[in-house]
């Protein structure tokens, strides 16, 4: 329709619609400087955009004959739709705009739409428009969603007003009033899409202000469907009719001035629209606002608790505002009806959910042990609180006392002690502050950030996320389900897993805080003084079993042996087990691994096997004899007895040259390959296999090399994949005895996106073998290939890492754990800086685990010895930080000049 090109707006214009729309930002700037909330800045901005609209409106009309000025203010209209429909605007936001013209005067409306926009555009503002008829509006409204929902925003700014309010009037009897159902659903379900699609959950740490979970268009739902149900989209009017509670429109106000001025501040930041809030310009807002951190708390992470606090409240009063308002189909009205029941002429149980008859509510709710039997209820039946019963509870739970009752006690056991529904009815219980009356201590955890790369949620929404991961265990049929469903005291699992982070925020060691939280919870709760230490035990020891079997060579028998004597029983240890593996599964989508589980698995059965009275090193003894005869299968060796000695002394001087830990991991025929490999192959060759793995897109490349190439040889496999912009996920590195090496790396290869073609393995396999045998300079290589970055971003508020020392753990091999966020080219760094300090790798563990990336690697000295020397330990210890503080705060430059 906008075909026929018009001349531009002068020169002259050009110059004053630009100043005009800066002077609106500026407006919008000045306000927040002086300390205006979000919606008198949002307002005012929105005003002077709209002046200017009419402006460019008036002086493209003035250019037209009269005769069809006359005609166009006659026969058409423009309507601001959607935000600017509303009249809030940030400062660098769409103007939403709808061109409503009738059929007679297409060619003369569509030439003035093509001049106004053109302007528009010239002026510096980004539109999102549309041409259409009344007609065609109603028809896109019944099949687009977003499109409705802006229309309920609709407000004429020119043209016919007849013809606009015959759009408003057309929009509501078409695509509302007699099809509110419809209606209503299709704004839930359009909603739900785009939460789904901006992170899916209120706690993820970088938020989009507007489209995540708790922001602004969690508001704007709010309204919408309370226009398709009731046919006003105001929450005063809303609330006048009783269909919201003053209180819930106070708390909707608040957070909608919080979130748009956030946004507002996004935009300034930014010079561009912007709402994601990243963890970047949280440290900037921090800054700005000038927060003063805490001992347990940075500035940014009592920032985030008061962003996530107003989130949070919006989507739960929206959550709740939509479940008491839907709809219902006729027969799904009928069914309830029929399904209904009463309980003691009070409780009215739903096929979904729990209700009270209305003249009972206050009797229920009128004491802590009253409101815990409509959760014991509702748990039991499997079914969730009513919206308007829930309001009733957290009304209640403000004034009721905090003292504890035998009798509600016993309930809250009894409803942490199920398997089912448990997550949820938890989860209520907290939002309608039920929960901080039990355990005073769920209060500090509210909003609570953990402000790094490795955590997705808020320390509430990861326990809340753990206790459901937890009864996702009770149908698996691995180890892991087994050991839940032999649980007996499932009430103390439930509640070590609601109180094992509660310890953060305070500025201590979070376990240590925990255990103690965990002690005066136990004694508020009455426990049995075995069960009091049950549960201290489990918060306390919570990150163990994952430190274990993330960073330890669990085939060490001593290491086996004290793990096993600190749990003590096989209770204990199926409790740990649970809680570690829904701990992990709680820290964000898809850590919880296969590769993870399984060593978590491995060492719990070996743990078991040693609980059960069966000695760790005699046990690995008989896994190591049989693990030898298959691997003399596989070598068409012939078998011999324990006692007998081998005519074949070459395979079982390699055997033996390995440690336990690569054996007992390492497939037979694996080791059956290397072994034969190692026994032919020169003395001054390697060989380098990659093989793509479909199921996880991933490569392992396998190297094996001999004796005189082992010094060094980790940091420069290290540096060709880091160069060519391969991620390490995994990596097992072993040094035999006699010094022959055969490591193994997992990597991502991120110049492709699916499969990684022959020809570039076969590459890659090369450069490795160059950067082994010293053909290729791995520093050389590394810094020619890397795109390097000043410094961490972050680095100001991220803890820069740290190195630990663990000389106790291993007999043969000093231990040294990099603790640190993952940055491109960290693993190479940290292993040139071993190989320069004459260290050699025998065995390292590369992943992220859990809050952390921990790089581990298990070192020999120059000698081939463990380091003893106390002077070199610290000296170690003192280079590495050092190293990984200069990589973190100077970035990859520094070590050009190295």
């Amino acid at each position: 329709m906008m075909s026929q090109p018009s001349p531009p707006c002068s020169t002259q214009q050009f110059v004053v619609y630009r100043t005009k729309v800066e002077q609106a930002r500026q407006r919008g700037q000045e306000l927040l400087r002086s300390g205006a909330n979000g919606l008198q800045i949002a307002t005012a901005i929105a005003e002077s955009i709209e002046q200017l609209i009419l402006q460019i409106i008036h002086d493209q009309l003035q250019q037209l004959p009269e005769a069809q000025q006359k005609l166009l203010l006659q026969k058409s209209a423009i309507v601001m739709i959607g935000g600017s429909g509303r009249g809030l605007m940030a400062p660098y936001s769409d103007v939403d705009l709808l061109f409503l013209y009738r059929n007679q005067i297409v060619s003369e409306f569509s030439e003035f739409v093509g001049n106004v926009v053109r302007s528009c555009w010239d002026a510096g503002l980004k539109l999102g428009h549309s041409v259409r008829t009344v007609v065609d509006s109603v028809k896109m409204a019944r099949t687009e969603p977003e499109f409705a929902t802006a229309m309920i925003e609709a407000r004429s700014i020119w043209g016919s007003e007849h013809l606009a309010e015959q759009l408003v009037r057309s929009f509501y009897r078409h695509v509302v009033l007699f099809r509110r159902r419809i209606f209503f659903e299709q704004c839930v379900t359009a909603r739900w899409e785009e939460r789904k699609q901006h992170g899916g959950a209120v706690m993820q740490l970088e938020p989009d202000i507007k489209r995540s979970p708790g922001g602004l268009r969690d508001i704007h739902l709010l309204r919408w469907v309370g226009f398709a149900r009731y046919g006003t989209a105001n929450l005063d009017m809303l609330r006048l009719d009783g269909r919201i509670s003053s209180r819930d429109v106070r708390t909707l106000k608040n957070a909608r001035d919080y979130l748009l001025k956030v946004r507002i501040q996004l935009h300034y930041e930014a010079g561009r629209q912007q709402d994601l809030f990243t963890k970047d310009t949280q440290l900037w807002m921090a800054e700005q606002r000038q927060i003063t951190g805490t001992n347990g708390q940075r500035p940014v992470e009592l920032l985030m608790q008061e962003y996530f606090r107003h989130s949070k409240a919006v989507a739960e009063i929206t959550e709740r505002f939509i479940k008491a308002h839907r709809p219902q189909p006729f027969l799904s009205r009928v069914y309830n009806f029929l399904m209904t029941h009463r309980s003691d002429s009070i409780l009215k149980i739903v096929p979904d959910h729990l209700d009270v008859v209305p003249k009972y509510r206050s009797q229920v709710c009128s004491s802590l042990e009253e409101i815990l039997k409509l959760f014991d209820t509702a748990s039991l039946y499997g079914i969730s609180i009513s919206p308007d019963l829930q309001d009733s509870i957290r009304e209640s739970a403000l004034q009721l006392p905090s003292a504890l009752t035998n009798r509600s006690i016993d309930l809250f056991r009894d409803i942490l002690g199920r398997s089912t529904n448990l997550g949820p009815i938890l989860r209520t219980m907290f939002e309608t502050g039920v929960l901080n009356l039990l355990i005073p201590y769920m209060k500090h955890a509210y909003c609570l950030l953990q402000f790094n790369q490795y955590h997705s949620y808020t320390v509430d929404e990861h326990t809340f996320r753990a206790i459901e991961a937890s009864e996702t265990f009770t149908d698996d049929d691995s180890a892991l389900g087994s050991s839940y469903r032999h649980i007996e005291k499932k009430d103390i699992l439930n509640l070590s897993i609601l109180l094992h982070d509660i310890g953060k925020g305070y500025g201590e060691d979070h376990s240590k805080v925990g255990a103690m939280i965990a002690a005066e919870t136990a004694i508020r709760m009455g426990l049995k003084e075995e069960d009091q230490k049950l549960l201290v035990f489990l918060v306390f020891e919570h990150l163990t079993m994952a430190h274990l079997a993330f960073r330890r060579d669990i085939s060490d028998p001593d290491i086996l042996f004290a793990f096993s004597q600190k749990v003590g029983s096989p209770e204990k240890l199926r409790m740990l087990y649970v809680l570690t593996a829904a701990d992990i599964t709680a820290v964000g989508p898809g850590v919880f691994t296969d590769w993870k589980s399984e060593l978590l698995a491995d060492l719990y059965e070996r743990t078991m096997l040693l609980l059960g009275g069966k000695h760790s090193r005699y046990h690995r003894d008989q896994r190591l004899a049989r693990v030898k005869q298959r691997v003399r299968s596989h070598l068409n060796l012939p078998q011999v007895s324990e006692h007998e000695e081998s005519t074949d002394t070459w395979f079982t001087e390699l055997f033996n040259s390995f440690s336990p830990h690569y054996l007992l991991v390492t497939p037979s025929k694996r080791i059956a390959a290397d072994i034969k490999i190692l026994h032919d192959l020169p003395a001054d060759q390697i060989v380098v296999e990659g093989e793509f793995e479909p199921e996880t897109s991933t490569v392992n490349y396998h190297v094996i090399a001999p004796a005189m190439y082992s010094q060094s040889c980790f940091h420069r496999m290290v540096s060709v994949f880091t160069a060519k912009r391969m991620e390490i996920i995994s990596a097992h590195i072993t040094t035999s005895v006699s010094g022959g090496v055969v490591d193994s790396f997992h990597v991502i290869d991120n110049s492709y996106s699916k499969e990684i073609p022959r020809n570039r393995i076969d590459k890659i396999e090369e450069e490795i073998r160059k950067a082994v045998i010293g053909e290729s300079d791995a520093k050389t290589m590394f810094l020619n290939n890397q795109r390097f970055q000043d410094s961490a971003s972050l680095s100001g508020e991220f803890d820069l890492g740290r190195v630990e020392i663990d000389n106790q753990s291993s007999k043969r091999c000093t231990i040294i754990d990099v603790i640190s966020h993952d940055r491109t080219g960290l693993l190479y760094i940290v292993s040139r800086a071993i190989s320069r300090m004459g260290l050699s790798v025998v065995m390292a563990k590369i992943s992220t685990h859990l809050d952390q990336v921990v790089d581990v690697f298990y070192v020999i000295d120059e000698h081939n010895r463990k380091i003893e020397d106390n002077d070199r330990l610290q000296e170690i210890k003192q280079k590495m930080e050092n190293t990984l503080h200069k990589f973190e705060m100077e970035g990859y430059k520094r070590y050009q000049r190295d």
